[in-house]
């Protein structure tokens, strides 16, 4: 199966980013094609993918050659002194570019690769712009992110219309569950907390077979939802 990972910040800066690393190299391992998407500074140590093709939109300021001309936004600022970029304080120009460019890379992966199904980390930006791809998706839901939706209308606008149409929405537990079928009601049907195995950071074999069956589990269903099942 051809499955398209997509994620906000490198591999090694977030709990969803080392997940995808994983679930890329256990789906490569299992005999299965994956590719991840990123939206970050560019390679940094801990990113490796030991094969499996990545490709970014880089968010650099005062790099004439990124893709995007200022800091890589986050969700939720450091209490520190020089707090970094956060999604709230992007302008409405800067959103526009960050979610243009991104569509732009999308597109052209899309065209090329011809994924089964695409999954992102994050129901906002990366969620809408798989609802309106047209290709089936399964999206993961983080704490810090809904927060970010009551901050700003312009982000929860973009997450209701991709959780609606999601074929699953993954959460890390229960308590978090709760927390997106209250912002999200239309999404209960379709929501699962992740088994143990898509959580856990382990690379060894069993682990690996382990986890690209439940991955390809919960792509199976959502491609026989949207196409009706072959088997």
């Amino acid at each position: 199966m051809r499955v398209l990972l997509m994620n906000h910040a490198s591999l090694a800066q977030s709990e969803g980013g080392r997940l995808v690393r994983k679930w890329a190299l256990s789906l490569a391992a299992a005999g299965h094609d994956p590719r991840i998407l990123l939206v970050d500074e560019g390679p940094s140590i801990g990113d490796g993918t030991e094969g499996v093709l990545v490709e970014r939109v880089i968010c650099r300021p005062g790099d004439a050659a990124a893709d995007l001309p200022f800091e890589l936004p986050r969700f939720v600022a450091p209490h520190v002194a020089h707090a970094q970029h956060t999604f709230s304080t992007l302008s409405d120009q800067q959103l526009t570019q960050y979610r243009d460019r991104l569509r732009r890379r999308l597109d052209s992966l899309i065209d090329r690769f011809d994924p089964h199904v695409l999954h992102a980390q994050h129901i906002w930006v990366l969620g809408q712009l798989s609802l309106e791809s047209g290709v089936p998706y399964v999206l993961n839901a983080w704490p810090d992110e809904l927060l970010e939706y009551d901050r700003d209308p312009r982000y929860g606008a973009l997450a209701d219309q991709a959780a609606e149409n999601a074929g699953r929405i993954l959460v890390p537990d229960e308590a978090l569950a709760r927390q997106v079928v209250e912002r999200f009601e239309s999404a209960a049907d379709r929501l699962l907390v992740m088994p143990n195995e898509l959580v856990r950071d382990a690379a060894e074999p069993v682990e690996q077979a382990k986890t690209s069956e439940s991955l390809l589990a919960v792509y199976q269903a959502v491609l026989d939802e949207r196409f009706g099942s072959l088997r």
